[in-house]
């Protein structure tokens, strides 16, 4: 065990971690690990911030502030002058990360995975990136050499694993499975790497995907109530999402007995939760079907056919050879029509609101912002009511129940200085809903809006999981209270003040989020610094093999819709 004088903290992430997952393997002691730092410290949810999508989660957590400050909103951003798309990374960010104001404080930080931290930016320390990254071929390490280092230390490294070729089939889903244990023992074998390189470390993160992957994709076979639980299936793949869990509580054992000293709190925390996804929601019909977007002709319903067509033919056993390549080429498809299918044939001069990706955003097409404006500035609050009292309207047929828990204008939970990119109207789904950016049936007036999984062509994302708001937190060590309960629970943007709380360290004045009232236990007074100037000089646009390769990760991660 590392020892050291100095006050330490110690993050380590697992995305999408809920305990819903989390308390039955607890009760079984199942994961030792876990169970000792919560009798150790105190436990409680964390929200995430709204959406909670990775990308904005994690993003929220590193900065301490919300989304009109930091100006992230989705996996992709609207082009500029243009209803175009762009992949967003971490040079979009506009806000500084705790790392990089550690940094600047002469504190040394070791970083490894943390999702949109590509392209990577200098710190005092050691950076290895994760989610966004294009891939193996980019400077993906900061110091650069890095890169080099870990690949001669073990062998081969793994930055994200998505549901890729030849992984789409439950025939070889346990392909996925060894992938994704592999890359996960990778990442921590990397950390162990640069905190020994870096010994003097102050502030350490690690994030493991695994639990958001497998989440996805693996729920409907541990959820006997999903629609698609299937005994059979359950008896090979029902355990994959517990042992990931295991697995990585033996990890983070190997960590917390290396590095984790007397002076060192530990935090072990999720960007958000997850639940079961049962039902896809075709928002934009929705708005077609109340007049509020229009589509110039019913030509994506020939694609949608022939897309069917083609299907029913893969069918046929004395193909099934063409079937398994289709599947190999599934994100490529995916990603190739994604664009065109979602928003190519909307007739934008009599379309008032439009969504885009799959969380509930929502944009309003207004004269003189957008290429075709259709909606008079004079207009927009009218429109703008009209558009968010339909969202609220929108209901699950069967149960009743709305699809979106609130409805927001972007000013009711958003401020800063990149407010006027957020979309005009945000609607939260904290439920088993999920908007499906892409209407792989066509354009029909006669389809329904909400539909059951399992109903919709083979190209729709064979996810089953959805993300919830409500994610944990972990903490033990010194300072941290003993079995407190924490009420109300605290938000991600709570972390990073903590954390500078923690390591002695005053808190910028436009942080967001507070030091979490009940974790600490001393009563030691906050400090706060001037607000933190902050330009992101990092060049990062990708290049179009870049961008192609990240449009295929997300198509296989379903979050193309």
């Amino acid at each position: 065990m590392t020892a050291s004088a100095k006050p330490r903290v110690l993050v380590l992430g697992l995305d999408g971690a809920t305990w819903i997952l989390l308390d039955p393997l607890l009760a079984q002691n199942k994961l030792p690990t876990l169970g000792k730092l919560i009798q150790n410290g105190s436990r409680c949810a964390l929200r995430s911030c709204i959406q909670p999508s990775s990308e904005q989660a994690w993003s929220a957590f590193a900065t301490g502030k919300q989304n009109g400050k930091f100006g992230l909103y989705g996996f992709y951003q609207r082009s500029q002058n243009s209803y175009a798309l762009e992949y967003i990374n971490a040079s979009h960010r506009r806000a500084a990360t705790l790392w990089r104001i550690l940094s600047d404080r002469n504190k040394k930080c070791v970083v490894v995975n943390v999702p949109l931290t590509w392209p990577v930016e200098p710190i005092n320390g050691a950076l290895v990136s994760g989610l966004m990254t294009p891939g193996l071929n980019s400077e993906f390490t900061y110091p650069p050499g890095v890169k080099n280092d870990l690949l001669r230390e073990l062998g081969e490294y793994i930055i994200d694993v998505d549901i890729e070729r030849g992984e789409t089939e439950t025939g070889s889903l346990g392909h996925l499975v060894a992938r994704v244990r592999r890359m996960s023992e990778l990442q921590t074998r990397a950390f162990e790497y640069l905190l020994d390189k870096n010994p003097d470390w102050d502030f350490a993160m690690l994030v493991h995907r695994a639990p958001d992957i497998l989440c996805h994709k693996f729920w409907r076979y541990q959820d006997p109530t999903h629609p698609l639980y299937d005994e059979r299936e359950a008896a090979q793949w029902g355990s994959v999402i517990n042992d990931c869990f295991e697995y990585l509580d033996a990890y983070n054992a190997r960590l917390l007995e290396k590095y984790a000293g007397e002076n060192t709190t530990v935090i072990v925390l999720s960007d958000h939760g997850f639940g079961p996804l049962t039902h896809a929601v075709y928002l934009n019909l929705y708005f077609a079907q109340r007049g509020l977007l229009a589509y110039k002709e019913q030509s994506g319903s020939t694609l949608a056919s022939a897309l069917r067509a083609g299907v029913k033919r893969l069918n046929n056993p004395l193909i099934a050879a063409a079937k398994s390549k289709v599947f190999e080429m599934l994100p490529q498809l995916k990603s190739n029509l994604h664009y065109s299918m979602a928003y190519g044939n909307m007739d934008w001069s009599c379309t008032k609101a439009y969504a885009v990706g799959t969380m509930g955003n929502v944009y309003l097409n207004v004269r003189g912002r957008e290429p075709q404006g259709s909606i008079e500035t004079g207009d927009y609050e009218t429109v703008r009511d009209e558009v968010i009292a339909t969202m609220r309207e929108l209901q699950d047929p069967e149960t009743r129940r709305p699809i979106f828990d609130f409805v927001y204008r972007r000013e009711e939970i958003y401020h800063g200085d990149a407010l006027d990119e957020a979309p005009d109207v945000i609607g939260l789904i904290d439920g088993p809903y999920h908007i499906a950016a892409v209407d792989w049936r066509g354009v029909s007036a006669s389809h329904n809006v909400v539909e059951k999984v399992g109903n919709q062509l083979l190209f729709v994302s064979d996810t089953s999981g959805q993300h919830r708001m409500d994610g944990i937190l972990i903490a033990k060590g010194a300072g941290i209270s003993l079995h407190r309960s924490i009420t109300p629970s605290p938000h991600l943007i709570d972390l990073a003040p903590t954390i500078l709380q923690l390591l002695g360290e005053p808190i910028p004045t436009d942080m967001d989020g507070h030091a979490v009232n009940g974790l600490i236990a001393d009563k030691r007074m906050v400090d706060y610094a001037p607000a933190v100037k902050f330009e992101n000089a990092m060049d990062g646009a990708y290049s179009d093999a870049e961008q192609k390769e990240i449009e295929e990760r997300l198509a296989g991660l379903g979050y193309l819709g």
